[in-house]
Parts: C-alpha cells; structure tokens; sequence
C-alpha cells in the first residue's frame, strides 16, 4: 500500500502536528508499507530550521512540492506559493498515484482540488482530526454545524484522536463515515536511558497560553514552591509572541522569579529528551473548556514515555484513561490544588518514581506508534482500496 501524508506545518521539525504524521508514516513504512509526507506550500519564516525541500529523515521520505521551504513576507507571493504549491501536490500525486492521502487542515478549495484528482486516479482521503472544529468558540451555530458537514463530505474516512471526539463526530456533526481512533503516539526514545538521580526542576513544554496549557496557573504555583524549595521551573519553546506576555513578564516581577525560572527557546529533539529525562517533575494544567476537553495533549505522551513524574489537570480523555497517583498525579485546576499536587511528588520521591514508570509502561504499551500504524493499515484495507 501506498500512502501520502500531506501536512500543512513545517517538516521534519514542527509542531505536536508534525511530529504526529512523522510517526504515522513511521508506522505505516516498519509494518511493510510505503509513506510519505508531503508539504504543499512553503512553511518556514527566514531563518528557520527547515531548510531541504525533499529527502528523507528517521527513515521517512518527505518532499516539499515548492521549490522552497521558506515564506514569503510578500501577502501575493504567499498567495501565488499556495496555488502553485497545491497545483504541483496534484501533478506528484498523478505521478507516484497512492491509495491512501491523509490530510491536515487545509482550505476547502484543496480538499474539492483532490476530490477531483481521485477522479483520475482513485484514491481514498482520510482526516486527520486531532481537535474540535471552531475551536476557540464555546458552542457552534447551526451555521457552523453546516459548514463542518459541507467540508466532511470530501473524505472517506477519519482518524480520530479520541473517543470523546469520535462522540462529537457521530452525534454532534451526524458524520456516518468510517473512523478509527487513534490516540497520540510515542516513539521510545529513552530505552536504557533513564537517569537514577533527577534534578530539581519542574519542566513545562506547553505553549505560553493560559486558556489552552494553564502557563499563568503554573506560574503561580510555582511561586509558592520557589519559596519553599529550591526547584527552578524551566520552559521550552519562546513566549514572545503569546498573547499572555505581560501576564508572564508580571508574574515574573511580582515574586522575583527571574533567577529561578529558565526559558530555553527551542530545543531539538535530543536536547527535549536530556530535558525530559532529568526533570524533577513535568507538568501540564489544561483548564477546562471546549478545546481541551476534545484535545488529546502530544506532549502528556513525551512525558510519560520519558518516566518522569507527571502532573497535570484531569481535563478531557486524560482524565477518563489515566489513574491518580498510579501512573499520573492529577491535580484540580486552581492554584492551590496544583501547588498542592507538585508537593505531593516533591515530599514521596519513592511514590513518585513509581508512579513515572508506570505512566512510562502505559504510554509504550497503548500509545505505541507501531501497534496503531498496524490497526490504521487494517482500517484502509476495510475502506476497499485497489491496491
């Protein structure tokens, strides 16, 4: 079987998106199949990290079909990449003709584009639905409902990231398509690595959002536990385009973290993985909302497969799957509860480190990017593709 993943974010380094097509199409290629990822229009600012339009990476082939991966600041040359960019994903299709095209979000325009190429070389579209439609919205309009139905009626299938969405799928949307679920997947990385002794750090890997990863909520906690122990709190990525900026840049003032609170920019994935591995505590306090109830968080599987202690909020599928305090340590979101939590693991450091190598045996056993690769490849073959 041949199957294309054709991603709208930056590849091979990107965003959870990103890292969940490359272990998709890692699946699909060590259970025997061909794959490839595929980005039809440029992704990358000046100066990024992604720099080669084509070749191959952890065994998975990939191509950008314009010839670069940067973009343009120009809005029209933006707009001419995009068209181009889609035409030719078209021509590669027609060309190297897969069974299988997964697709993230894209405009409707494309989805319709490769509705008609499945007309000259049949092929079955599978989305990738890994969040709520309308995400940002607390409730949709009968409006929105219709819109969501006009663009579903381009695929033949769906993957889902959970049972909650699936509900939503089947009952909300009334989407009588065949779907499978499939949870986030993990690669073990940190077989024979783990370390014996951790440091005294808490780690956050979220985005600098409050509404979507709780980053305010954290900052708070952490500055009772700043004044308590000597922990630092350590934060990938960058915060400077967050909307939430000078909440930070407060919080940071108003208790003097500014010694004990360390921002890593963006790390690569060894760099992300020493972190993860040495960390005293990882943590993630998802609040409540239509979002993450129908979010399934990337990043709670690299925390767990690492083997580190985890805390985190029991919002959505997590709070369903995990166990308290058995293979996770589940904290209510508010700032007392949290902060309450983080001491838990700090003062039972024996109960701790059971319960992250218990959360490190549920990742790899039901999050495993090979096992779910096999049960997608048995999915395809039931929509009767002609192979």
């Amino acid at each position: 079987m041949k199957i294309f993943l054709l991603l709208n974010q930056a590849y091979p380094y990107g965003y959870a998106l990103t890292k969940r097509f490359h272990l998709y199409a890692k699946g699909f290629i060590e259970n025997g199949h061909f794959a490839k990822i595929v980005i039809p229009h440029p992704t990358e600012k000046i100066n990024s990290v992604n720099k080669s339009t084509s070749g191959n990476f952890n065994n998975v082939p990939f191509k950008y079909t314009w010839n670069t991966t940067k973009r343009s600041k120009n809005f029209w040359s933006r707009r001419w990449h995009d068209f181009a960019g889609a035409i030719r994903t078209g021509l590669v299709i027609l060309k190297e003709k897969p069974d299988i095209l997964i697709v993230s979000t894209f405009s409707v325009y494309f989805y319709f584009y490769l509705k008609l190429i499945s007309l000259v070389h049949p092929f079955k579209i599978i989305k990738e639905k890994n969040e709520i439609d309308f995400l940002r919205k607390e409730e949709l309009s009968q409006g929105d409902i219709r819109k969501i139905r006009f663009t579903n009626r381009f695929f033949d299938g769906f993957i889902v990231i959970n049972d909650l969405l699936l509900d939503h799928l089947n009952n909300t949307i009334v989407n009588k398509k065949p779907k499978i679920v499939v949870p986030i997947l993990v690669e073990d990385f940190f077989t024979g690595k783990t370390l014996t002794k951790s440091e005294k750090t808490i780690v956050y890997t979220g985005t600098y959002l409050e509404r979507k990863d709780g980053i305010i909520s954290i900052l708070k906690a952490f500055s009772y536990i700043n004044s308590k122990y000597n922990y630092k709190l350590i934060l990938t990525g960058s915060p400077e385009k967050s909307r939430d900026l000078p909440r930070i840049k407060k919080i940071i003032a108003e208790y003097h973290l500014e010694e004990d609170i360390i921002f890593t920019g963006y790390l690569s994935e060894q760099e992300l993985h020493k972190l993860l591995l040495s960390a005293g505590i990882l943590i993630l306090a998802k609040p409540e909302n239509r979002q993450n109830i129908y979010n399934f968080p990337t990043k709670i599987g690299e925390y767990l497969v690492s083997g580190r202690p985890v805390v985190s909020t029991r919002v959505g599928i997590i709070g369903k799957i995990m166990q308290d305090k058995t293979n996770i340590v589940f904290a209510d979101y508010n700032i007392e509860d949290i902060t309450h939590k983080i001491e838990y693991v700090i003062n039972n450091p024996q109960i701790a480190n059971e319960i992250g190598t218990n959360g490190r045996l549920y990742a790899i056993e039901n999050f495993s990017y090979l096992n779910h690769g096999r049960r997608m490849i048995e999915y395809f073959y039931s929509l009767k593709i002609k192979t």
